[in-house]
């Protein structure tokens, strides 16, 4: 009788909730290697990945001699990721840049370094989502699978397959880790768990402003679904407030005063940004109307699809267990406080929604609907739930490796921006550039003229058009779209650098020197413009105006 008691005991628990079997692969750091394993498997074909000219040339490619060197690591924290000129500083990213120093250091400057480094940290990532969902509450079974569903989602696939992409899946890292040590925290009152979620925020802060919405959707798990006292939480918020004021006291010292649109500019390119919601929701479940660097005018089958998405969720919310819709709340927050912020137009300019923006609010979707009564009582150590799962799995990751090459390299990158998001001025001048680069001067031309046609104040496009002109015998057209670029974009270095060198070869030499100078004037980084300087006047005979350059570079820390 005793026998036939346990043995109904354990078919009981072996359901679902306690299964023996997956215990043995789940148990441990298992699901570690599981990930591990899965994500080389689905993105090594990054690892032969060239530069897509996004922000990666500029990051990396520029920067590489910066980046070997470790005395440099201080400077991670006195200046924006991009090394911009003062006014122009709007992103402090320096965790950022320490782990592009990692991957240059560990690799000697090999892109594939660069791209193991985004695969290790999208498998970390996943690992700390995963032990998040345990932590609260689920199954290690049902976490695994959403995790790996995490793992293998077509909207991570820019995060992993684009150098700069991993800053998500940092803020991923430090945020997960972060909530992880809290929930523990609140459940067992140890101080050392509530210092290291401090540790987590402050690497989080330090690696996306994003990060500052952390301690509100902590409160409110806090208040919400663990139902902690007032007075537990006093330290916790004392602390958030004292950490988040250091950082953004030397954010504002690395920064200086910022240049771009207003506040009010700001705030309402983020409400002309709400829409974009819903494409993002339509992309988290029906992931095919996918693009390297889309905007809202061009997402209308998402749009469509989010829609739909919306009264899902509002159907699964409404089948939560009363217990667990404050839960299911939780993560409609979390998908909206990291999602929204991404939406600042700090530029003024279109504001793009490429997809890695969706990373970390991909997982409050997913705890949205692991919350969800039909979802909790699936029993997926049963067949029919479990082939539904793999079936999902494995279609997200055979539209994840298909849409990865998209990333292959500069030309494929901007071929697809331009096809899947055909309304992008921006687009067709990165792709004009792209062929400009290469040399294909005709392939060239006609991008840049689309993007003019498209948005006529499109910053670089006329300076870029003006090129292809020059390089190609016609001078009085180079000159005409200098002049406008210059117009319509005052502060652009190398279209006065470039009239400059139009003018200076047809005999004008003063207006050629006056426009070097204003380029300097502008950028005093220039170095092109200290060397054009140098040879003119020299050549000119002017030894005076010439020492007074080279006094200028060294002031400038300009060597030649």
């Amino acid at each position: 009788m005793e026998k036939k008691i346990v043995k109904k005991a354990a078919v009981k628990t072996g359901s679902d909730q306690g299964s023996r079997h997956p215990q043995k692969w789940l148990g441990s750091a298992w699901p570690l290697l599981w990930f591990a394993l899965a994500g080389f498997l689905l993105f090594g074909q990054t690892l032969r990945f060239d530069y897509t000219w996004l922000d990666d040339q500029t990051l990396v490619l520029n920067n590489l001699e910066n980046l070997k060197s470790a005395a440099n690591i201080p400077s991670a924290f006195t200046g924006d990721v991009f090394h911009s000129l003062p006014g122009n500083r709007y992103y402090y990213r320096p965790v950022l840049t320490l782990s592009f120093m990692a991957d240059a250091g560990i690799g000697g400057g090999s892109f594939t370094a660069f791209h193991a480094g985004n695969i290790l940290y999208h498998v970390i990532a996943v690992f700390l989502v995963f032990l998040l969902f345990a932590e609260l509450g689920f199954d290690r079974l049902r976490s695994f699978l959403f995790s790996m569903l995490f793992l293998v989602h077509p909207l991570v696939t820019q995060v992993v397959a684009w150098v700069p992409g991993r800053n998500d899946s940092l803020l991923a890292i430090f945020s997960a880790g972060s909530f992880l040590f809290f929930i523990r925290y609140l459940k067992t009152g140890r101080q050392l768990t509530l210092w290291l979620s401090f540790f987590f925020y402050v690497l989080a802060l330090f690696t996306k402003e994003n990060a500052i919405v952390i301690p509100f959707l902590f409160a409110a798990y806090a208040f919400l679904v663990s139902r902690v006292p007032w007075k537990k939480m006093f330290l916790p918020v004392l602390s958030w407030i004292l950490l988040t004021t250091a950082w953004a006291v030397i954010r504002h010292q690395a920064l200086g005063a910022q240049g771009g649109a207003s506040l009010f500019v700001q705030v309402l390119s983020v409400m002309r940004g709400l829409p974009a919601l819903l494409p993002f929701l339509g992309k988290a479940v029906f992931p095919f109307d996918l693009s390297v660097f889309p905007i809202l005018a061009d997402m209308k089958v998402s749009l469509v699809l989010g829609m739909g998405v919306l009264v899902l969720l509002g159907v699964l919310f409404r089948f939560t267990a009363p217990a667990d819709r404050a839960l299911s709340a939780i993560g409609l927050a979390w998908f909206l406080a990291f999602l929204v912020p991404s939406f600042v137009s700090v530029s003024g300019q279109i504001p793009n929604y490429s997809e890695h923006r969706s990373y970390l609010s991909l997982a409050g979707i997913l705890l949205m609907v692991l919350a969800s009564a039909p979802v909790k009582k699936a029993s997926f150590s049963s067949v029919p739930p479990l082939v539904v799962m793999a079936g999902t799995i494995l279609l997200f990751g055979l539209l994840t490796f298909r849409h990865a090459g998209n990333f292959r390299d500069r030309l494929t990158f901007w071929k697809n921006a331009v096809e899947t998001s055909p309304s992008h001025a921006f687009n067709y001048n990165n792709l004009g550039a792209m062929y400009f680069l290469d040399h294909e001067f005709e392939k060239a031309e006609p991008y840049f003229l689309k993007a003019i046609e498209i948005n006529p104040y499109e910053p670089m496009a006329h300076s870029n058009a003006g090129l292809i002109c020059m390089n190609t015998g016609r001078p009085a057209e180079a000159e005409k779209f200098y002049l406008e670029e210059i117009r319509i974009n005052p502060k652009y270095d190398h279209a006065y650098f470039n009239l400059g060198i139009l003018y200076y070869n047809s005999g004008k030499y003063d207006e050629g020197i006056r426009l070097w100078e204003k380029t300097l004037e502008i950028n005093p980084g220039y170095k092109d413009a200290y060397d054009a300087l140098l040879f003119a006047f020299q050549k000119l005979d002017r030894p005076g105006d010439r020492d007074r350059i080279l006094k200028k570079a060294t002031e400038n820390r300009i060597t030649h």
